[in-house]
């Protein structure tokens, strides 16, 4: 301590004035935000935040690895899970990133529905949370005590789950290839345009992240007609790739655009200098992506303690500091936070009904049909 810094407590101590302590900022968590070049009063409070019942910690201890199912790559985690540790040393987490749907949230569920468990915690569940509605498959999270610092749109009126990050999933572009200006205004305009037809504009096959929000917003007929045009009219480049892989085919000019994008992950090429831009047309879907703790987990204890510390500012900013994720909470929304803020500024946003599962299967039913007389091949 500081000459300094002691004088200062001595002083207060002899005048009778009771001094706040700190709040505790461990060493990982320092070399966060001098990496980031942020103050530490950007976790004041976090000490509270992270106070659990100490049922919780005893329990956890005995319980084993947390099981998460999330899209975080290995070398991202690798920068989220020491921050973590610092914290809860005696809870272990088993990381696995899991990139397609099908294994992140179908086979969980199936699984629970036979009485066996494979997972504890889920991030992703890329509106799917109806089906675990349905089977009574997820915990209340409103027992974190974090969960008070959730929007109202980032979590579910039965607090099944919340939102661990949001993204904005739009159009990456080539910027030796298109200019600005090429960029369409309106996703009504992408279509109706010739601009990106015959093969310039490459798809992943992940309807969910862009369509879906669209057509629940503008009816069943609307989205039946988006999506033949999309492919009558266009006539798309189908890409079998992860929707990280479009990014890079964007930059190599594989394509002049590619659809569906995240903002984070073009943000991540951009800095590695190659040669993309980042266009959001109106309205921009402002997809949620969705934490559950599976019911009746072996290691539910453990799974709380890491639900509620990845939704506290530390876990928020770990996440954006691993991979340039967008906080879902409201007080870490500052430009900070942002690859492109440009591209949404002003816009329209557009998010899902809480319960949009007629629209996600008649969507699914119908791009299916699309995508594979179209030639397309991949799961989603």
């Amino acid at each position: 301590m500081s000459i300094r810094r002691m004088a200062v407590l001595a002083a207060a101590f002899l005048a009778g004035v009771t001094v706040a302590r700190a709040d505790t900022i461990t060493p990982a968590a320092q070399k966060m935000l001098d990496s980031l070049k942020f103050d530490s009063s950007v976790l004041n409070g976090i000490d509270q935040e992270l106070k659990v019942p100490q049922a919780w910690l005893d329990a956890a201890k005995k319980e084993g690895p947390v099981i998460v199912y999330d899209t975080i790559r290995v070398k991202e985690w690798d920068k989220i899970y020491p921050i973590f540790s610092a914290r809860y040393p005696d809870v272990k987490i088993d990381h696995q990133e899991v990139n397609t749907s099908t294994r992140r949230y179908v086979l969980p569920l199936t699984a629970f529905k036979q009485g066996r468990y494979v997972v504890d915690v889920i991030t992703g569940l890329s509106g799917n949370t109806f089906l675990f509605r349905q089977a009574n498959a997820l915990e209340d999270l409103s027992v974190l005590p974090n969960y008070k610092f959730m929007p109202e749109y980032a979590r579910q009126p039965d607090n099944i789950s919340l939102s661990s990050r949001i993204q904005y999933w739009c159009m990456s572009y080539n910027t030796q290839l298109v200019k600005p200006e090429d960029m369409p205004k309106t996703w009504e305009a992408l279509v109706d345009g010739d601009r990106f037809a015959d093969k310039k504009l490459m798809i992943g096959n992940r309807p969910n992240d862009w369509i879906l929000y669209l057509w629940d917003m503008h009816g069943d007929d609307w989205g039946k007609a988006y999506v033949r045009k999309l492919f009558d009219h266009l006539h798309p480049q189908l890409r079998k790739e992860s929707l990280n892989a479009l990014v890079k085919l964007t930059a190599l000019g594989e394509g002049q655009a590619a659809v569906p994008q995240a903002m984070n992950k073009v943000g991540d090429a951009v800095r590695a200098g190659s040669p993309v831009g980042y266009h959001c047309p109106e309205p921009v879907p402002f997809v949620l992506t969705e934490m559950g703790i599976m019911k009746n987990s072996p290691h539910v204890n453990g799974a709380k303690i890491y639900a509620n510390w990845f939704i506290s500012k530390e876990g928020q900013i770990a996440q954006f500091w691993a991979n340039a994720s967008t906080p879902a909470r409201e007080d870490l929304r500052g430009k900070q936070f942002l690859d492109f803020p440009e591209a949404v500024a002003g816009k329209k946003l557009v998010t899902l009904h809480p319960d949009a599962s007629q629209t996600v299967v008649k969507l699914s039913e119908y791009w299916d049909k699309m995508w594979q007389s179209a030639g397309g091949s991949g799961a989603k």
